[in-house]
């Protein structure tokens, strides 16, 4: 075991809790607006989907105390091309804990948030063994796994599977997930059930081929997984029924957290609660005094796999001192971003980067930041802590460096106003490989927020193409397509990628002029052979000269505000594949498409009988339950925080608030028009 050194926060502290630095002062310029751009009338009722809660903890776990240096990648582990099983038990269970200093209720894989690290290599295949002993149903999404021949593993209920359920009388709440890793590179899993990755289920997965351009050894020494999310102190359920009816804490807008995590450790400054606001003042609440650390032995070269689990939040990643040369942007090897100073990552997202310490002292020491660009939200909790920091120590062996007066300086440079990505011709695939210049068939996703009318009342959702998603988690759609069947149109925007066309493209246009939003592709990774600015049709879109010389590979992708960007694939994997924002919340509110990929193949198919039996169990009752994504709700406005406690589901007690209450005008909100979409 490395010695990982607890520092005294006393001395540590130039930071957020003392006040934000300079370019924090000046990014505050610009805030996310939830304008609507269109108006959708439906005639018919809308069902009222399920946001169920955590449910009673087990308790504590003793393993949940955050360990910076949990994902160090074994040395040892032995890189081949021999294929192997990896099998995994995980209990997935509702267990307190308060990773930045506020207790409450999360979710936990054996003892843990984020849960345990698999690693394996390219050909192994994966065996998870899930046991369900949370309240309600689960599921697990394995991100940027491809599953060609296995898409009812890809973790999406009302997608690809019924969802786990929970363990009762009537189930023992078990699945076994198995499937072959495919590619090399980082990724993560994460529940894609209503919002619970939000509440802790998650983390990371990383896969080594021998093909992998980066070698262990000769490209770096030491390889690390970093993983970076914001975090809330109300659970995900509480969230997401609010903002689903009259909004959270009043506003429509995606909320913002309360703090920021690396590894499953922050700090949250708990002097800024006021107990007049709430019954019970015993307190929950007490701010650590030790950051995440670190170490490794001088001259060496440090490889970081960098991953955004977060819900909300763009962070940027810097290390005091030292600059970041990029090499992977989500599992494509890259070159062209060096000495970057921070690197801009959103929800999905992973970049690996190594940083090289040989002109480090022996004993010294440097903080890691992970900022989050507040540009990106609406509006920002008055008691946010906008970073999470963690001590870079540069340590022989395994003694404790002297790091209680750490000096490093951070960079100097504003973080932009936008919340945009790196820029594609700065991540050169290392692996060269030109997209496709033959396209068999084009389809366009118009994504915007807007205004769902029904029966003279207002719900504020996300659209595709004129349609919000409603998910009905026990018809999953493969299934249906298996069965020679269709999608339902009124419930999702579907495109067709027939047998015969062996390219396609999607075309998306961000509609939503002042947010920026992180686009997925479940199981592919796409070329981005296009980008611009405004709204581009399909007739447009055909006389575009597309970069198809070795453009980026990824399946994650940032789409600015009012922009469009071309996705490039090749229809070599029959399933049926969601292509959603990764923001939680806006995905909770109707975020969502799918392609169906090859429907002759999925038809040809056999299910297995454990995915079967998932649906089979379902009560007839339950055969058209919901998940968020539509919400019967009361006429809403855009409106400030209101002077209230909150009653909570943590232990029993009512949540304490912060001292300062926002208004409409901290939004940045007033009462907006509904414009159409000028189709």
């Amino acid at each position: 075991m490395r010695s990982v050194v607890a520092f005294s926060l006393l001395s540590l502290l130039p930071l957020s809790l003392a006040g934000p630095s300079q370019h924090e002062h000046e990014h505050l310029r610009r805030t996310a607006s939830y304008d609507p751009v269109t108006t959708v009338t439906q005639s018919s009722d809308i069902p009222i989907p399920t946001a169920a809660p955590i449910g009673d903890p087990l308790g504590p776990g003793a393993g949940l105390t955050p360990k910076g240096q949990q994902y160090r990648l074994n040395s040892s582990f032995e890189i081949t091309d021999t294929p192997a099983t990896r099998s995994y038990d995980w209990l997935i269970a509702a267990q307190t804990a308060a990773p930045d200093g506020y207790t409450r209720t999360l979710i936990t894989i054996n003892g843990l948030t984020p849960g345990p690290l698999i690693e394996a290599n390219v050909g192994d295949t994966i065996i998870v063994n899930i046991t369900n002993t949370l309240s309600s149903s689960t599921s697990v999404h394995w991100h940027g796994m491809y599953q060609n021949s296995t898409p009812w593993m890809d973790g999406v209920p009302g997608m690809t599977q019924c969802p786990i359920a929970a363990a009762d009388d009537s189930s023992n709440g078990t699945f076994v997930y198995e499937f072959v890793a495919q590619d090399y590179g980082t990724y993560w899993y994460h529940s894609h059930s209503a919002v619970q990755y939000t509440d802790g289920l998650q983390g990371p997965l990383i896969v080594h081929s021998p093909d992998d351009p980066l070698k262990r050894d000769v490209d770096f020494d030491v390889e690390e997984v970093i993983m970076m999310t914001d975090w809330y102190h109300d659970e995900a359920s509480t969230i997401v029924t609010e903002l689903l009816d009259s909004g959270y804490q009043g506003s429509v807008a995606a909320p913002s957290p309360q703090s920021a995590l690396l590894n499953g450790q922050g700090i949250y400054n708990c002097s800024l609660i006021d107990d007049s606001l709430v019954d019970d003042t015993s307190g929950n609440c007490t701010t650590p005094d030790s950051y995440p650390v670190f170490s490794i032995n001088p001259s060496t070269k440090y490889r970081l796999r960098l991953i955004n689990s977060g819900s909300h939040a763009q962070f940027y990643f810097s290390i005091d001192e030292h600059t970041l040369n990029v090499t992977e942007a989500d599992s494509t090897p890259v070159s062209g971003a060096d000495a970057v100073h921070r690197v801009p990552i959103h929800n999905g997202q992973r970049y690996s980067v190594i940083v090289d310490t040989s002109s480090d002292t022996n004993g010294t020491g440097f903080y890691m930041r992970a900022e989050m660009n507040t540009d990106c939200f609406a509006y920002v909790d008055p008691t946010l802590n906008t970073t999470a920091f963690g001590i870079l120590a540069i340590q022989e062996g395994r003694g404790t460096a002297n790091l209680t007066n750490i000096t490093s300086s951070d960079w100097t440079d504003a973080l932009p106003d936008e919340c945009v990505d790196l820029d594609d011709s700065d991540l050169v695939p290392i692996v060269t490989k030109d997209a496709p210049t033959e396209v068999g068939k084009r389809v366009a996703f118009d994504s915007a927020f807007g205004v769902l009318s029904v029966s003279g009342e207002s719900y504020f959702r996300f659209f595709v193409n004129d349609t919000t998603y409603t998910n009905y988690v026990n018809q999953p759609i493969l299934a249906t397509v298996n069965a020679g069947g269709t999608p339902n149109a009124s419930a999702v925007t579907t495109a067709t990628f027939e047998d015969e066309y062996w390219v396609g493209d999607i075309l998306i246009n961000n509609l939503d002029a002042g947010l920026d939003h992180p686009y997925h592709l479940h199981g592919y990774t796409f070329f981005v052979v296009a980008r611009g600015t405004g709204e581009l049709s399909l007739d447009d879109a055909a006389n575009l000269d597309f970069n198809t010389t070795n453009p980026v590979r990824r399946d994650t992708v940032v789409i600015p505000g009012g922009g469009y960007a071309i996705l490039r694939f090749t229809n070599d994997n029959p399933g049926v594949w969601v292509v959603h924002c990764h923001i939680a919340w806006h995905l909770a509110s109707g975020f969502l498409a799918a392609i169906v990929s090859r429907p002759d193949d999925i038809a040809a198919l056999t299910i297995p009988a454990a995915n079967e039996a998932l649906c089979s169990s379902v009560d007839s009752a339950d055969l058209y339950l919901t998940e968020p994504g539509k919400k019967r709700s009361l006429n809403v406005s855009h409106k400030g925080f209101e002077k209230r406690s909150l009653h909570s589901h943590h232990h029993g007690r009512v949540e304490k608030r912060a001292k300062k209450r926002l208004s409409a005008a901290d939004l940045g909100m007033g009462m907006v028009a509904v414009k159409p979409l000028g189709k």
